[in-house]
């Protein structure tokens, strides 16, 4: 049984899924979007989001051709278009509720979404591949510095150099006030300087496991289907290298205390 959250999110994700299909426009399910698609045959029981990829190509032709089909109470947000927005990859809100927001230093409200992510190529040489990982390794540093009173300290699973650099700047300040505009302006030229369409290996470098989302593009091929609560959703054809780089035993649900990541809680506006 869908809770308040995930029936709310579900209807967004008809009108996306519509607008999709309508414009025969590629996407695929990501991160714990696809495990609940793979362990559940729908939404993780404690999930409060969906994730969705488009390659890069398809992205801004969607966000363009989205807003016909949304009713009057869903709108796209993206960072150049929504100055309340900080995040880089696009969202569609139902403005109609609010989640509330207890993770970062101090608590806010942000619209019901689903989150709307581009695919980008990485070059095909490793050398230069890692040095292009090494450039958007440091512009998402200073951009989640930047923002740093909006990133959430209670995400569990945490690798310990993230908790390293969190407890840095709590104690240093270092970073903080920046412009993350600026950053993600930086990120943008480079996710952008490597087409999907000609690259062997892509990569969803805004997701929450950023480097453990870059794949094979054969791991995504033309996509299958997979059964997600009443309906179907496309995903990778191998979802099971995907997941397990990112998540290891996969099959496996975490610790009770792990379940929440966004720490978050429905409010519905008056």
């Amino acid at each position: 049984m869908k809770s308040d959250v995930q029936t709310h999110i579900w209807e967004i994700m008809q009108v996306v899924k519509k607008c999709l299909d309508d414009l025969g426009v590629e996407y695929y399910m990501l991160g714990g979007t696809l495990l609940g698609a793979v362990r559940h045959k729908g939404f993780i029981p404690w999930d409060d989001d969906i994730d969705i990829g488009i390659p890069r190509e398809a992205y801004h032709r969607f966000l363009a051709e989205v807003t016909e089909y949304l009713p009057p109470y869903m709108e796209v947000h993206t960072w150049r278009t929504t100055p309340s927005h900080h995040y880089y990859f696009a969202r569609i809100v139902d403005t109609r509720y609010q989640i509330l927001r207890s993770g970062s230093e101090e608590e806010r409200t942000e619209d019901l979404w689903i989150d709307i992510f581009p695919l980008d190529g990485m070059p095909r040489g490793w050398i230069s591949r890692h040095i292009h990982m090494l450039r958007l390794l440091y512009n998402r540093t200073m951009y989640h510095l930047a923002t740093f009173d909006k990133v959430n300290l209670k995400r569990p699973g945490r690798p310990l150099p993230q908790r390293i650099v969190i407890a840095f700047v709590q104690l240093t300040g270092f970073g903080r006030g920046g412009d993350p505009g600026r950053y993600l302006e930086r990120i943008d030229r480079l996710l952008k300087k490597y087409p999907y369409a000609g690259s062997d290996w892509v990569i969803n470098f805004m997701g929450q496991y950023m480097f453990r989302e870059m794949f094979p593009k054969s791991w995504y091929g033309e996509g299958r289907r997979y059964p997600f609560e009443d309906s179907e959703l496309m995903g990778p054809v191998k979802s099971d290298a995907g997941l397990t780089q990112m998540y290891g035993d996969y099959m496996s649900p975490p610790a009770e205390k792990d379940r929440n990541a966004h720490a978050a809680s429905l409010l519905t506006r008056g």
